[in-house]
């Protein structure tokens, strides 16, 4: 952002910080609701919370903090914390009333604030802190939906919560969250409710001679999805299931194409409304639907909101979802017996479907990119230097992993690290992005890493750049708690040598699982001491450095690597689940 749009910026925060402290109810509420959109919200999703504060910007705020602590009227004290909001992050401040006494015309408003934390982290503890908040608000949301029996109210309660939750900044800690799904869930199953949209169906018996089983795949748009969903069902038995791709309208010939081999047939679904793409599945009497996308990290997502209802005799989830949907309309979840600790069901309201080996089978349509001809002085990095390489997505890095990279590279003093964090597969959008990179630089300057040592690269056309970036690293390192999975293939592909961390949930075992699937246990850590040690090892030694880049590149080139699908387990795993939940109806 230039100076003179940071400078507009912040002025329109502060007049709007202003209206906020006078507390007019009328006038707060017509903010909230203007023909172009929540202005708070507007200002809020600006970034503009990540500025450092002036002195008249940190007067404005304190007059805001002073109200919201000691004002009794509601009104003038919601107003307050709207204004304190356009300043400090949700999990920093104090709220000093009930969500149920803020008066309906703000509420979906307040609710979209509470759930705004942050959506990258420099503070030690920070994202823990703010998982902590995310958890304790869904729980008020959650009472106070169930407490309150007045339309208006619970309406503009769970609007605001299907619009504002957004977990995917913190559910990269290395924690059970089974209790928030599970109340996300009914917020989101009420919504449907209050909409008119819920369609569940009570499928009619199976007629017992027919052959095939009916399976819907929701196809993801995204390309590691595609990947993924693509790896689960290459290698089904075709002569057993009848394979019917759903995917929406506003993409429909893009993501058919990417299924054209493995789907027998492609209905498109009007995505824009919800009530008739239920309608429209629930007619199509399926045994099986599979959503092949993350259905967890926010709520207005169509393939979400078609989950949350009966369609098909059973309903399954994928590792896509990185836990547990939370819905008791979706019957199981399928994962890799590697990817789970021994008391995961615990995790799970599915019932949990392993395979043997690791789920992170990704087979990418069309052929493998070639790596174009790229060289270290392309990179700025000098010949004689050792590059370590990460595709870590920028919202896991945190400050955990950023000190474990700094400690690694002030051990190696002849090491440059290139990061490519802004996966578009994620987002297309990265807030912040500037603030981020200074704050990396800044905790590496702590650990003497100068700052011509760090690459930063913006987000790629397509992945054979990435490749051609890993054909010349020595290192790859891998994410934690929150560990990699699709950036682990182009590492292992190109022999490039991963480091990674396991974990204790499934999200953050992905990379482990992967690795012991192929044989590469030694690569596999489980403290960050042993992360940084084994990464300084392999940078110091370099013989046993090019012994595992040569064990990498024979690995990657076997018939059972991570590029094989797992089609024919996945396959006798939802035959099984279907044959038990039909005895159970019987």
């Amino acid at each position: 952002m230039d100076s003179q749009s940071e400078r507009k910026l912040r002025d329109l925060r502060l007049n709007l910080a202003e209206i906020c402290l006078e507390g007019r109810i009328e006038r707060l509420a017509a903010l909230c609701s203007n023909p172009s959109g929540d202005a708070i919200m507007t200002m809020v999703n600006s970034g503009v919370r990540h500025l450092a504060l002036t002195k008249s910007e940190q007067a404005v705020a304190e007059r805001c903090h002073r109200v919201v602590s000691v004002e009794h009227d509601i009104g003038r004290k919601v107003g307050a914390y709207l204004g304190l909001s356009l300043f400090s992050f949700p999990q920093s401040i104090e709220r000093a009333f009930d969500i149920v006494d803020v008066p309906t015309p703000l509420l979906s408003t307040v609710v979209k604030l509470l759930l705004s934390v942050p959506v990258v982290f420099t503070r030690d503890g920070m994202r823990k802190r703010s998982l902590a908040h995310l958890q304790a608000t869904v729980q008020d949301i959650h009472k106070a939906a169930r407490v309150i029996d007045e339309a208006d109210f619970r309406l503009a309660l769970v609007s605001g919560f299907i619009d504002g939750f957004n977990i995917t900044s913190v559910y990269g800690e290395d924690v059970p969250l089974r209790t928030l799904a599970v109340q996300r869930a009914e917020l989101i199953r009420m919504f449907l409710e209050l909409q008119g949209w819920a369609r569940d169906v009570v499928p009619p018996p199976r007629d017992p001679n027919d052959e095939m089983i009916r399976l819907g795949i929701l196809c993801p748009g995204a390309g590691s999805e595609t990947a993924a969903i693509r790896g689960h069902l290459s290698g089904l038995d075709r002569r057993v299931f009848n394979v019917i791709a759903y995917v929406p309208d506003e993409a429909a010939t893009p993501i058919s194409a990417a299924f054209a081999d493995v789907a027998d047939d492609f209905v498109s679904l009007p995505v824009s409304d919800i009530a008739a793409c239920a309608e429209m599945l629930a007619a199509e009497n399926l045994d099986i639907l599979l959503a092949g996308a993350n259905l967890t990290n926010t709520c207005r997502f169509p393939w979400t909101l078609l989950m949350a209802q009966r369609l098909a005799r059973i309903q399954v989830a994928m590792h896509c979802c990185p836990l547990t949907t939370g819905f008791p309309t979706v019957d199981a979840y399928i994962n890799g017996e590697l990817n789970e600790p021994p008391t995961a069901a615990e995790d799970y309201t599915e019932q949990l479907l392993l395979v043997p080996g690791s789920s992170n089978h990704y087979m990418f349509p069309g052929d493998l990119p070639d790596p174009p001809t790229l060289t270290r002085e392309n990179l700025g990095v000098p010949d004689a230097a050792l590059l370590l390489v990460s595709g870590a997505n920028y919202f896991k890095i945190g400050p955990d992993l950023i000190d474990a990279w700094a400690r690694i590279m002030e051990k190696a003093d002849n090491a440059h690290l290139l990061l490519y964090p802004f996966n578009p597969n994620w987002t297309t959008h990265y807030p912040f992005k500037d603030g981020f990179l200074r704050f990396v630089q800044a905790r590496f300057a702590e650990y003497n890493v100068s700052v011509e040592r760090l690459h930063v690269i913006e987000a790629q056309q397509s992945r054979a750049p990435i490749r051609s970036i890993l054909k010349l690293a020595d290192l790859y390192l891998d994410s934690f708690p929150y560990s990699g999975a699709v950036s682990i293939t182009d590492p292992l592909s190109m022999g490039c040598p991963p480091v990674v961390k396991e974990g204790t949930t499934a999200r953050c075992r992905q990379s482990a699982a992967m690795l012991r699937e192929i044989g590469l246990d030694v690569l596999v850590t489980r403290s960050i001491d042993d992360y940084v040690t084994l990464a300084t090892r392999l940078l110091q030694d370099d013989s046993l450095r090019h012994e595992m880049a040569e064990a990498v590149r024979d690995v990657a080139s076997s018939e059972n690597s991570f590029n094989a699908s797992i089609g024919a387990s996945v396959g006798d795993q939802l035959v099984n689940a279907l044959e038990r939940k039909l005895k159970m109806a019987s």
